[in-house]
């Protein structure tokens, strides 16, 4: 299994890691020349294979075999990049799970199907769904 993950900040590394622990392979890709450099030695020693380049763009996404990815998760710190990312994982290279991360909640609303993501991840959103189950419990 080839799980492809665009966006090398801390929430896509860190996934990278924990991916690659359960030995699946794993691909990270980054724009930012530096941070790939910086993470180069410890992503080999996870046995992640680190690209540099600009997940937007389909000729890096094929570097990073995602034609043979069985999901594809869009981390980076920009909405508007983590749909491109989703919307070609999809509909062009027909990869089957499709996973975006929201940064501003307001954007949620793109985050569906018809732009190719599968599931939405908003760390704003999930906790207020946690606080509101926690003052329900706490019944206040």
């Amino acid at each position: 299994m080839l799980v492809v993950i665009v966006g090398a900040g801390k929430v896509g590394a860190h996934l990278a890691r924990l991916v690659a622990e359960t030995g699946r392979k794993v691909a990270l890709v980054d724009a930012d020349e530096e941070r790939c450099r910086l993470l180069a030695e410890e992503m080999e020693a996870f046995g992640v294979t680190l690209i540099h380049g600009d997940g937007d763009e389909p000729s890096v996404l094929e570097k990073a075999n995602v034609r043979s990815a069985d999901a594809i998760v869009a981390a980076t710190g920009h909405d508007e990049d983590n749909l491109v990312v989703t919307l070609l994982g999809k509909r062009e290279y027909k990869v089957p799970i499709t996973i975006g991360r929201i940064n501003n909640p307001r954007n949620g609303w793109l985050f569906t199907d018809e732009f190719g993501v599968d599931m939405p991840v908003s760390s704003t959103t999930m906790m207020v769904d946690l606080l509101e189950q926690c003052l329900e419990k706490a019944g206040t």
